[in-house]
């Protein structure tokens, strides 16, 4: 039996309290659990360095699946990739939209001063059909992406080609 969807996303940052609110603030999400993490415990299921503390906020979607967990980490924060998508390990975290709020959801990235790396564009999917998407870097350099896709009844429309 498989196991269930993506339940949350855990993401180390510099600052949890900016990164909740950018999160808050970008994505509409909604501000849940908050609580400081240390100890034992912790450190043997996480597989931590003996005294690290950490404080954490979740933030939560339209449904409980897919959650973001924002963890400040006590020590030294610094960014070791480099190798942009070269880099093994997590490219970016995607998040849906619909296409009518698209342009919307873009103007919110813009207004909070993040990085966005263009405008939303309309791009075709080999046997899948036309997405619209654009990609925005948060607070600490992730890499976001934004997608409207397409219903399941144009995926099929499309494959039948019927639509263009």
């Amino acid at each position: 039996m498989p196991v269930s969807e993506v339940h949350h996303v855990a993401m180390t940052v510099s600052d949890v309290e900016k990164a909740a609110d950018f999160y808050e603030k970008a994505l509409g999400y909604t501000r849940t659990l908050r609580s400081d993490v240390g100890g034992p415990g912790i450190e043997g299921s996480l597989g931590l360095p003996p005294g690290t503390t950490g404080k954490v906020q979740y933030l939560q979607g339209p449904s409980q699946i897919g959650q973001l967990e924002l963890i400040e980490w006590n020590g030294e924060k610094r960014r070791t990739a480099s190798a942009g998508h070269l880099e093994l390990g997590t490219f970016l975290l995607s998040f849906q939209v619909p296409v009518d709020e698209i342009a919307e959801v873009h103007q919110r990235f813009v207004d909070l001063g993040a990085e966005v790396l263009g405008p939303p564009n309309r791009v075709l999917l080999e046997n899948y059909g036309y997405i619209t998407a654009f990609a925005a870097r948060d607070l600490d350099g992730n890499l976001l992406e934004l997608v409207s896709l397409p219903t399941r009844e144009e995926i099929l429309a499309f494959r039948r080609g019927e639509l263009s």
